[in-house]
């Protein structure tokens, strides 16, 4: 998970930290992006992973927008979401030692998880347009891809999203708003709620209904 980042919904139940507002609204502006509609793609002039975004990630997430239900956000997330390096970064030192099936468990989690919160999110902020930019490198195998985001309010902002070659396809592992990356925020909320509950992982699977 990019191992020099220091990256720092209401959900399905209660894990509140001291930042768990500071989540809600840099999440709340993060994933308002799932309602972009992709421009045309120029590949001769684009990187690879701002193409892939194009073609193919933007396009999906638009599609889950447009129905705002939790069903249509897991399905874009499986399909693009870096899950494994997600769920692993986001229970810190708990993700020591699982077993496979609790591993397994824990990816539907996390994508359950991010699906019921996004899909909240997306109902509370229209947007009118997205611009995707260029890519730049972030770590020996990571790039980030930029965006800027429009909303009918008016305002806009900018959201990078981290993105790592998967085979022939990438896969994003993090996203960025307002110089916060979004991943801890979601690991400070499990792992409170497992050291809440003397330490058990499955407490918190339990509470992501897995």
């Amino acid at each position: 998970m990019g191992g020099q980042r220091a990256r720092g919904g209401q959900s399905d139940f209660r894990m509140m930290s001291r930042r768990a507002a500071l989540k809600r609204a840099a999440g709340a502006a993060a994933f308002t992006l799932f309602g972009i509609k992709a421009p045309p793609a120029r590949a001769a002039a684009d990187g690879s992973a701002v193409a892939y975004m194009k073609n193919r990630i933007a396009k999906d997430l638009f599609a889950a927008a447009s129905t705002k239900t939790p069903e249509s956000f897991i399905t874009a997330i499986n399909r693009h979401a870096d899950l494994d390096a997600i769920a692993t970064y986001s229970l810190g030192n708990y993700s020591n030692g699982l077993t496979p099936p609790i591993s397994a468990r824990l990816r539907r989690g996390v994508a359950g998880f991010m699906s019921r919160y996004f899909a909240t999110q997306a109902r509370h902020y229209p947007v009118v347009r997205a611009e995707i930019g260029g890519e730049y490198p972030y770590s020996e195998n990571e790039v980030v891809v930029k965006t800027r985001i429009y909303l009918k309010t008016g305002s806009s902002y900018s959201v990078d999203w981290l993105m790592a070659p998967h085979g022939r396809r990438y896969k994003v592992r993090d996203v960025r708003v307002y110089g916060f990356w979004l991943t801890p925020f979601q690991r400070s909320l499990f792992v409170r709620y497992i050291a809440d509950n003397g330490g058990d992982v499955t407490a918190l699977l339990a509470a992501l209904r897995v």
